[in-house]
């Protein structure tokens, strides 16, 4: 059996997988606005928010942020609650551009063990269905092995954005990297962040390679802009937030510009 029809079967069965492990969670206590979409390995609540445009006509951009992949970069996840309040403030005065689904936390069970992994020991960000996934103990066997990277791997399919924007960690950051048709987006992030902290900047490769990624699985081979938003490690709460509200409105004001454009 070749790959090209491989993977197409492993998406049939990872879907028929998932399709009994998300539906009707447990009643949860969720947070104001928050909705409880999935589980993860030891049963932690996964939670996203949608802020739609008030205004009417053309069905708007769609943007997917998700604040947290790997739970030992928890940088990004300060920013969370705030840019849903900036989402929330711009579509009550009506200048929201798009409409903006936000993941909280997509690995809650990395974070509560500050481990880069899943309770399984399996890289969410090394577990999309990508060309250039390979089977390794901490990608999987198969792509899509982990209800975590199920959950996202649904709504992007479900929500079908216009871009994807993750946070993550790095010692080197802060910075933004890309795939997809995301350079200008990248740039939007950045010349927003800088606002408040003018260490930013764009960075096109990571220079390492990212097999079975989420930037691999959107960007190159779905050929939608994906922004990779690398915090520095142990950046300031304060700075991050700001920068990451920031940067997310700036991204999200120059895709509807690129729209308007085309």
């Amino acid at each position: 059996m070749t790959r090209a029809t491989l993977v197409p079967l492993l998406l049939v069965s990872v879907a028929l997988l998932s399709s009994g492990c998300t539906s009707a969670p447990r009643a949860v206590e969720a947070s104001s606005g928050w909705s409880p979409i999935a589980r993860s390995v030891e049963s932690r609540t996964i939670e996203a928010v949608t802020i739609e445009p008030t205004a009417g006509g053309a069905r708007p951009r769609r943007v997917l942020v998700i604040g947290a992949i790997h739970g030992n970069e928890p940088e990004g996840l300060p920013a969370v609650q705030p840019l849903i309040a900036a989402l929330a403030a711009a579509r009550a005065d009506g200048s929201l551009a798009a409409s903006v689904r936000v993941i909280r936390d997509l690995n809650p069970d990395g974070t509560a063990a500050a481990s880069r992994t899943n309770a399984r020991g399996i890289d969410l960000n090394r577990n999309f269905p990508a060309s250039n996934f390979s089977p390794a103990t901490d990608r999987g066997a198969v792509p899509l092995s982990e209800p975590e990277s199920r959950t996202l791997a649904r709504e992007l399919d479900t929500f079908r954005p216009d871009l994807v924007i993750v946070f993550h960690s790095i010692r080197s950051g802060p910075f933004v990297n890309f795939d997809g048709p995301a350079s200008d987006l990248a740039e939007a992030f950045v010349a927003a962040a800088q606002q408040s902290d003018p260490r930013w900047r764009v960075q096109p490769s990571m220079g390492y390679p990212t097999p079975g990624s989420l930037g691999t699985f959107v960007g190159i081979d779905r050929g939608l802009p994906i922004l990779t938003v690398e915090f520095r490690r142990g950046h300031d709460a304060e700075a991050a937030r700001r920068a990451g509200v920031d940067g997310v409105m700036g991204a999200i004001n120059t895709l509807a510009i690129d729209r308007r454009r085309g």
